[in-house]
Parts: C-alpha cells; sequence; structure tokens
C-alpha cells in the first residue's frame, strides 16, 4: 500500500509538470492543459491567443524592379516555366532564379537544404521585390523550419504563389506581412489570372465579387484574409507555422481529395476552436474531389460554416482551376454578402 502511494504521488508530479509546457511562436502561447474552457459544448483551445494586428504591406511593383522564381517544392524544367518567366519580363520586370530552381532531387526541386538556400538568398536580397514560386506542390513543410524570416521585416517583398506555398504565406501572415495567394511561373497561361496578378502586384487590385448564389450566408464582416489550401492548413495544426486566424475573415481551396477528408479537415478547425473566433468565410475552388458515398462538397461546407452567425462567399475562382484570381492574404478586408452580390474589398 505504501508503495502504492508513493507511484500515486510521482504520477501526479508529472501530471503537474506537463500543465505547464508551453508551446510558443511569436503570437501563439498555448498551455497545454489550463487553457482550456468549454463553451455551446465546444471545447476552445484558443482563448487567450494573440491577435495578429500589424499590417506590413511590401511595396508594389513598378517597372525595372527585380523579382525572383524560387522553387520550394516540385521540381520544374526551364522549358516549364519558360513562358511564365517571359510573361513577368514583359511587364518591366527583371527576373532572377533561385540557385536551386532547376535542381531535381525525385519529386523535389533540390534536396532540402539546397531548397533552403535558394529561398534564402532571395530572402536575404535587398534588390529582390517579390518571391514567386515556380510551382507548388509538395516540399514547403519541409524547409520552412530552417528559413530566417526576419529579414522581411525591415525589407517586406511580396511572396505569391498558392497550393503547398500555404506553408510559407502562413508563416509570414503570422508576422503581420502580407502576400498573395495567386498564380505561379508555372500557370501563369491563363489571361485571366495573369492580367490580375499584374494588378495585384502592381498595386491596381481593390475589389473581388461574384453573384451571391444558394451556398453563400448573408452578412458584413471585416479583418485579416488569410487562409489558403485547406490540406496544408491542416496539416500545420499543433506546429509552430499553425495558421493564425483569430478574429480574421479564412478562405479555404483544395483539389484532389476525398469528400469526407474534406469534412475531417473542417472538423479539425472546428474542434480546435479556430472557426469560433474568424469573423467570415470566403471559399474558393475545390477541384478533382471525390464523392464517394459522402455529402456533396457543397453539403460538407455550408454545413460546417452555417450555424456560425457569419458571411460566407462561396465560389470565388481561386485555387486550383482556371481562372485563378489573386488575394492579399495577412490584408485586412470587408466582406459584404447580400441577396444580390458577394464582394471582397481590400483596405487601400
Amino acid at each position: 500500500m505504501k508503495k502504492n502511494i508513493i507511484y500515486l504521488v510521482i504520477v501526479l508530479l508529472l501530471f503537474s509538470a506537463c500543465k505547464k509546457q508551453y508551446i510558443t511562436n511569436e503570437y501563439i502561447t498555448y498551455e497545454t492543459y489550463e487553457n482550456i474552457y468549454y463553451s455551446d459544448n465546444y471545447y476552445v483551445y484558443l482563448a487567450d491567443q494573440k491577435e495578429v494586428t500589424d499590417d506590413i504591406r511590401p511595396p508594389y511593383l513598378v517597372a525595372g524592379d527585380s523579382v525572383a522564381i524560387i522553387a520550394t517544392s516540385n521540381y520544374v524544367t526551364e522549358s516549364e516555366i519558360a513562358n511564365g518567366k517571359a510573361i513577368l519580363e514583359s511587364w518591366g520586370l527583371k527576373v532572377k532564379e533561385a540557385e536551386n530552381l532547376y535542381y531535381k532531387d525525385g519529386r523535389y526541386a533540390g534536396n532540402i537544404n539546397e531548397r533552403a538556400n535558394g529561398l534564402q538568398k532571395m530572402i536575404d536580397n535587398p534588390n529582390i521585390k517579390a518571391l514567386i514560386a515556380a510551382r507548388g506542390g509538395y516540399g514547403c513543410a519541409q524547409i520552412i523550419d530552417k528559413i530566417n524570416l526576419s529579414p522581411l521585416n525591415d525589407n517586406p517583398k511580396w511572396l505569391v504563389g498558392f497550393s503547398d506555398l500555404t506553408v510559407m504565406h502562413s508563416a509570414i501572415n503570422n508576422k503581420g506581412i502580407e502576400t498573395i495567394h495567386g498564380a505561379m511561373a508555372y500557370n501563369l497561361s491563363n489571361a485571366t489570372s495573369r492580367d490580375n496578378l499584374k494588378k495585384a502586384l502592381f498595386g491596381d487590385y481593390t475589389t473581388l465579387s461574384i453573384p451571391t448564389n444558394e451556398n453563400c450566408t448573408e452578412g458584413t464582416a471585416e479583418g485579416r484574409l488569410v487562409g489558403g489550401n485547406l490540406s496544408i492548413i491542416y496539416s500545420l495544426g499543433g506546429t509552430l507555422f499553425d495558421y493564425n486566424m483569430k478574429n480574421a475573415i479564412l478562405f479555404i481551396e483544395d483539389t484532389g481529395e476525398s469528400n469526407y477528408a474534406l469534412d475531417r479537415m473542417l472538423m479539425n478547425l472546428k474542434l480546435s476552436g479556430k472557426l469560433f473566433y474568424i469573423q467570415g468565410v470566403v471559399v474558393g475552388q475545390f477541384t478533382n474531389m471525390t464523392t464517394g458515398i459522402d455529402k456533396s462538397v457543397e453539403e460538407i461546407i455550408t454545413g460546417t460554416f452555417k450555424n456560425l452567425g457569419i458571411p460566407v462567399m462561396y465560389g470565388i475562382n481561386s485555387g486550383h482551376g482556371n481562372p485563378n484570381f489573386p488575394l492579399y492574404l495577412g490584408r485586412p478586408i470587408k466582406l459584404e454578402v447580400n441577396s444580390d452580390n458577394a464582394t471582397i474589398t481590400f483596405e487601400e
């Protein structure tokens, strides 16, 4: 009996020690057990999360600026991005190439160190005004903890990309720095995508509007626009690069997922408490999804958000389809959904 009591005391001491462990990044502090309360039948973990209030906007581009094509994910060939490079040059931009741009290591544009070093040099280069991804795929998560983003505090530059680049959007937006979710060098062939990306980079992009449809929810909200690829947002949960979406407006898109996986990812955002702090939702393209015996994409998404009492703009052409309209992530926006139109107005 005495021995059992000793074991019990040891267990209680270990549990007490666990309660004081923290996971932190620049904006987030979770206390593992004590920062949990029960509200409206959901556990909410994020009550003490610090909202990102900084809005650091990189300078808009002008003719003569230098931009870099970076390769953080899947490899590309020179011929695959030749058209994209030519388009950027036709805008009067000087295009530099990351040193690993044409490397190949399996699916990747070089090994982890080569990709990290190639990106870091372009971040560190004060003459580079924008970092334009070659393409997506997979790989940003492998290098993000090896990247020093602090030079962007004093010398912010635009990051442009989507899909796997959501890792970078999250890390940079969490620092209060704006980025652009938009077409990459690999897929600038669509005229609408590239023309609107040019407007965004050169500072001539203020609104995005669609006719209201049955999947929208009327209302008005203001907040930073954050988000991107839902699979990537889901994969960052619980890490130091977890997207801070407190009091923000959430944008989501995805491709090639089963519908039940879509539901699982949205449930993660719900059960983690994130959805109880967002002010609105913008739903982009969900392409090449597999329904099987599941509910439709529309049913799953609207069912997730319908009872939150926030506006939902459903069905903008941003994501893996064409056209791919750009979005300023990390920027304060006004979201208005009425009986006729759903509109994003970007703060000027």
